[in-house]
């Protein structure tokens, strides 16, 4: 049957599981709780199957500490050298700070850093998201709602951090939360779990594969740092807080009635769009809009329509706008094969297409990995498909920069969900430089994005190899 209400079709519920439980287990082992989750569920399947490895099992309690901090009252600024992040960010590959506090704030920051070689996961609203420190979250600071984890010997965190990951682990996690609105976990819960034992060798195997997926992602990241900064020189572009006005007072500011594009907002015609997009005029070699029919070849928005979700088996990845800055964006919503053989191709994915978030929060930027090949996305992202592979890389350093945001987001239009079309898409100013420097911009963007693909393949032989040691 059809919901008519959000446009879905519901996913067929698995039949109700039951389990008899003794009294003992639950004085001992769950403290008493008696969320019914937690003894008739998958994750109590799998507990037994790690009980039951051929290799033992450990308790995290005996690998690792877990902790968390208290809440405290944040001093926000409009910028400072304290860039907060929030939990919800932490897989995506190059996060930006979400606010800035203030170093008067009544906490001990650096408390509040997390360091190198740490695994983080969520511990409230969204549970069990997870990831490893690496060199570009180092000395992050993120808010006090994250579990840091520590664990005693940093050559076996790799493998911690697959079992967290896998399919097996999170399931585990997922039980063990409570909450009747926002679902929480204590680290006291996670520290109970058990973890499968397995030889060492196994071990290290896993965290080194680990390990070099996150370092692949370091060095993409590293690349696109590289590309923008040959796009800043060469454009001689100031930082983005050189075009924003030094007071605090409001903006007010008169343009020529012969300017007005048939949009009344201010915010169109703001001054900060029109000094980058003269900035670009005096030292671009030429500027053009992404319509150019020279750059790109479309610029499309798929229709809306009835979505079938499936089990993965049955159908293909289907990825929203929110999760696209991460590297496996993949959830638990699958389109049907069948039920959309028409809308598939429409929604399909390809390699080195940019995907940009049109509604809610807009201007988040993507260039399609290979890995990502044949998946599909919402219709709340804009599909842009460059002439050829040549200019891809370059297009997508641009679109990404903090000069090109403001470009994108002046054509907003929406008084409670925020929107643009492929329409306002394709007006966007494009700066073009010396066609070596762009060729050498592309390339940089390009090999990054492989590197990225590189990093899944190898997270995905370690959640592999981890699954192994439990069949």
């Amino acid at each position: 049957m059809v919901n008519q209400w959000n446009n879905v079709l519901p996913i067929q519920p698995e039949p109700p599981t039951w389990a008899s439980v003794s009294i003992e287990t639950i004085k001992q082992d769950k403290d008493l709780r008696l969320e019914a989750c937690l003894y008739a569920s998958k994750a109590e399947i799998f507990k037994n199957k790690i009980r039951k490895n051929k290799y033992g099992f450990l308790l995290l309690q005996n690998v690792v500490d877990c902790y968390h901090f208290p809440r405290f009252k944040r001093v926000f600024v409009k910028k400072s050298a304290f860039g907060i992040y929030q939990p919800s960010q932490i897989q995506e590959l190059s996060p930006q700070p979400v606010a800035y506090i203030s170093g008067k704030t009544g906490t001990n920051i650096d408390l509040l850093r997390v360091k190198k070689g740490q695994i983080l996961m969520t511990c409230s609203g969204t549970i069990g998201k997870v990831t490893y420190v690496s060199d570009t979250f180092d000395r992050f600071i993120f808010s006090h709602d994250l579990l840091r984890i520590d664990v005693e010997k940093s050559e076996k965190a790799g493998y911690i951090y697959a079992y967290f990951k896998s399919k097996i682990g999170n399931s585990i996690i997922q039980s063990t939360n409570y909450g009747s609105v926002i679902q929480h976990i204590e680290p006291e819960h996670l520290l109970k779990l058990p973890i499968p034992n397995a030889p060492d060798n196994t071990k290290q195997e896993i965290h080194q594969l680990v390990i070099d997926s996150f370092a692949l992602r370091d060095k993409s990241n590293e690349l696109l740092q590289r590309a923008e900064e040959k796009l800043q020189n060469a454009l001689k572009l100031p930082k983005i807080e050189d075009f924003e006005r030094k007071d605090n007072q409001a903006y007010t500011f008169s343009i020529n009635s012969e300017d007005l594009k048939d949009r009344l907002e201010a915010n169109y015609y703001h001054p900060i769009v029109r000094d980058i997009e003269q900035h670009l005029k005096q030292h671009a070699a030429s500027v053009t809009c992404l319509g150019d029919r020279q750059i790109v070849d479309s610029i499309f928005l798929p229709n809306r329509y009835k979505r079938c979700y499936v089990k993965p088996e049955f159908g293909v990845p289907f990825l929203g706008g929110k999760e696209i800055l991460e590297l496996d964006p993949r959830g638990e919503k699958y389109l049907s094969r069948s039920k959309h053989k028409n809308l598939i191709q429409e929604l399909t994915l390809h390699e080195n297409m940019l995907l940009i978030t049109r509604s809610g929060t807009i201007g988040k930027v993507v260039l399609v990995p290979s890995h990502w090949q044949n998946w599909t996305a919402s219709e709340h992202l804009l599909r842009v498909n460059p002439v050829s592979d040549d200019v891809a890389g370059y297009l997508f350093v641009w679109l990404n920069s903090q000069w090109a945001l403001p470009l994108i987001q002046r054509h907003t239009y929406g008084s409670v969900i925020f929107e643009i079309t492929e329409y306002h898409l394709a007006d966007v100013a494009v700066p073009l430089v010396e066609q070596s420097i762009m060729a050498e911009i592309n390339q940089l963007a390009l090999f990054a994005n492989k590197l990225r693909t590189d990093a899944f393949n190898k997270e995905q032989q370690a959640l592999a190899m981890f699954e192994k040691i439990l069949d």
